[in-house]
């Protein structure tokens, strides 16, 4: 199997398990090794056919100035969760140096070294039960047993097929390059095993509203998957995007370069607190609401505010704040200011 390299990617943050640790930045260190077929960019001088490895890089710095860990083996373990994204990444090995760890004792480094891959694929024999695992299974979110035990089949001979959710995702964000950043989270959810990407929206420019003046626009567009992951797990797999291109989950209400919701899953109705179905919002939000009429103009929200996406749209009082900027979006290119 053939390999990028990168090596001293550095930023700073507060991680570690004292007190002082949580509040005063200290170097890290990481190194990644990322193991995936490269002929085809080999032969062809195309980028589409490898990683950029830019990319991954920026998330590397993204997950090590993100949320705080204790220990750098939980450091170590979500970057590698953010590089495995990267749908043709088959394999990584991240090693995290904290130079500065709280040492009584001279000392150059400590580091930790983890090895993550795609479940059930062997670099050395990829046989079809494997490949077909590493479709099946999870290369960075623990997707559940999705056959069952032998127990649970009605004979040996048969395996239960997973079944097939729909769901309904809004895009958005006013940080950083947005619309580079909605295009890599798109490849990324769509890369997802149990995932298959059904819709795209348009994109649309919503103003910030209620926040502070000057604040830049945000960028929305909404997308549907079929998946056959449970709500909570397809939850974990977009934070853990989110997370990789910077999101804080501190800031609820603020700018932010990512933002993915979950607004719809089977059209199923829960006051769950930590995922409430459908978004509890959603009925008031053109920016969710404009692209999502845009993609399926017979969509229906669930729920004691739902009805038909397109009412709900024309009743919302910002439904004239927000403007389609870009059909083709997704296929690349700038958008234009509007």
């Amino acid at each position: 199997m053939d390999s990028i390299r990168l090596t001293g990617i550095r930023a700073e943050a507060a991680h570690g398990v004292f007190d002082f640790e949580h509040a005063e930045p200290q170097p890290f260190i990481v190194d990644a090794t990322m193991f995936l077929d490269l002929s085809e960019a080999g032969r062809t001088d195309d980028l589409t056919e490898t990683v950029d490895y830019g990319q991954i890089a920026q998330r590397i710095v993204n997950v090590i100035e993100g949320e705080h860990v204790d220990l750098i083996e939980r450091l170590a373990a979500k970057i590698a969760d953010s590089i495995l994204l990267s749908h043709r990444i088959r394999r990584v090995i991240v090693t995290v140096h904290k130079p500065n760890a709280p040492i009584t004792v001279p000392f150059d480094d400590v580091s930790v070294t983890i090895e993550r891959a795609r479940d059930g694929y062997d670099d050395e024999n990829p046989t079809a039960a494997s490949i077909a695992a590493s479709a099946a299974g999870s290369a960075s979110v623990d997707t559940g047993d999705m056959t069952g035990t032998r127990a649970d089949r009605s004979s040996d001979s048969e395996v239960s097929t997973p079944k097939v959710h729909s769901a309904v995702i809004a895009m958005g964000g006013n940080l950083g390059d947005v619309e580079q950043t909605l295009r890599a989270a798109v490849v990324a959810i769509d890369g997802v095993p149990g995932n298959q990407l059904t819709g795209i929206s348009p994109l649309y420019r919503t103003a910030a509203w209620g926040m502070e003046p000057g604040t830049p626009d945000f960028l929305n567009a909404v997308i549907q998957v079929s998946t056959t992951l449970d709500q909570e797990t397809l939850l974990a797999a977009l934070q853990t995007i989110e997370s990789a291109h910077g999101r804080s989950h501190d800031v609820h209400w603020g700018s932010r370069p990512l933002d993915l919701d979950i607004v719809d899953y089977d059209g199923e109705i829960s006051a769950d607190p930590h995922l409430t179905l459908p978004h509890p919002r959603a009925w008031q939000r053109a920016f969710v609401l404009a692209p999502w009429a845009d993609l399926d103009p017979d969509a229906r929200l669930a729920g004691p505010h739902g009805g038909r996406v397109t009412e709900l749209l024309a009743n919302t009082p910002d439904h004239d704040e927000v403007h389609k900027v870009s059909d083709g979006w997704i296929l690349g290119g700038s958008v234009a200011e509007a």
